[in-house]
């Protein structure tokens, strides 16, 4: 039947990558039908690299489904190596760069479900430095995971220690490393809370002093926006104040996952006039965007002073390729520290925002 199908959508006008598509849909219906000498068969008329990793998953979910863990391993292990070779090409639509982490999810889901725990180690550790920045710690922690799951518990310790280091971390993660430490020295909560307490002080106490290291000094682009209500509001009025931009869209969701801690920092520093919060919205779809800020705003008792760039004139300015995006700006005008994405608790990300506010204004920070 399947068959039949292929060859009455053939057609001249198809391009390469049209053909690939549909052979790998079809080889996807034979997977689930358990059939692997048919996939096997349009597998290998498949032709085009860089979008075979995306196949190669699609085919795999397929026996997933159908309950052949074999195959899709098979099928997975061919999807990562795939995606690390064409990591530089573009796919159609899909990019091999962004089909790697989900290819490692699966494999390491259906290794663990064959108890091949060292074998998901191996591959997470050998692959996942291949994967997006924002796709690495879900990775690091599922290695931990596997890591608990072989005994190796100080591989392991160590493994989400990196993530608190890396500011992704979190109440679920310092869970993990609980059941860790547990089965590595055994039932001692007090000595579990001491523990975490020092690695704690210590990421701190180094992150305090990265952050000593990475200032820089650029003349910040200076620009004039209307905030919501109308007003115009231009960088030059703040010259004497420290400034922290963040650049968000009603639409992004790591934009708004931020915001909380954003919330923090304003309301820490509400009675200070010589700091100023700046949110420009940009990148939006549409130009009537206002209502619904305001909305959001109101229903989630945010109290920021926000900005319009509707015309992603700032945002160009300022050389962001990615939201959200702080700056923070010193008295004399100059960009001293800059970030994107977020992670981490939103008690480190109000200190992290501390630090850098104060070592802006001209001051020194406390090892905590």
């Amino acid at each position: 039947m399947m068959d039949s199908v292929y060859k009455s959508t053939l057609h001249d006008s198809f391009s390469i990558s049209k053909l690939d598509d549909i052979r790998s849909y079809i080889a996807a219906e034979f997977a689930y039908e358990r059939n692997t000498a048919k996939v096997d068969e349009y597998v290998g008329q498949l032709q085009y690299g860089p979008e075979k990793c995306n196949q190669y998953f699609r085919i795999a979910r397929s026996f997933e489904n159908a309950s052949d863990l074999s195959n899709t391993e098979r099928f997975a292990k061919l999807a990562v190596d795939t995606a690390v070779k064409y990591l530089d090409k573009q796919g159609n639509g899909v990019t091999p760069a962004s089909i790697l982490a989900s290819s490692l999810v699966l494999l390491t889901g259906v290794l663990e479900k064959q108890e091949k725990y060292e074998e998901a180690i191996q591959w997470l550790t050998d692959k996942m430095g291949y994967s997006s920045e924002k796709n690495r710690p879900g990775l690091m922690r599922l290695k931990g995971d596997m890591l608990v799951r072989a005994a190796r518990y100080k591989e392991a310790l160590d493994t989400y220690t990196a993530m608190l280091k890396a500011r992704a971390g979190g109440p679920a993660v310092e869970q993990k490393m609980k059941q860790a430490y547990i089965a590595l020295h055994g039932a001692d909560t007090l000595g579990f809370d001491t523990y975490l307490s020092g690695v704690k002080a210590r990421i701190t106490h180094e992150f305090s002093d990265s952050i000593r290291r990475s200032t820089v000094k650029l003349k910040a682009p200076v620009f004039e926006l209307k905030d919501l209500e109308g007003k115009v509001v231009r960088l030059e009025d703040y010259v004497g104040k420290v400034v922290v931009l963040d650049f968000w869209a009603t639409w992004c969701v790591p934009c708004k996952a931020s915001f909380p801690a954003m919330q923090k920092a304003v309301n820490k520093y509400g009675a200070d006039t010589s700091v100023v919060f700046l949110f420009i919205d940009t990148w939006e779809y549409s130009n009537d965007v206002a209502p619904a800020i305001n909305d959001f705003l109101g229903k989630k008792q945010y109290t920021f002073r926000v900005l319009r760039d509707e015309k992603d004139a700032v945002v160009k300015q300022y050389g962001v390729d990615g939201i959200p995006a702080k700056f923070i700006i010193d008295k004399e005008g100059y960009i001293r520290f800059s970030m994107k994405g977020s992670n981490g608790t939103e008690e480190e990300a109000v200190n992290e925002l501390e630090e850098m506010i104060t070592l802006s204004r001209g001051g020194s920070i406390k090892n905590k």
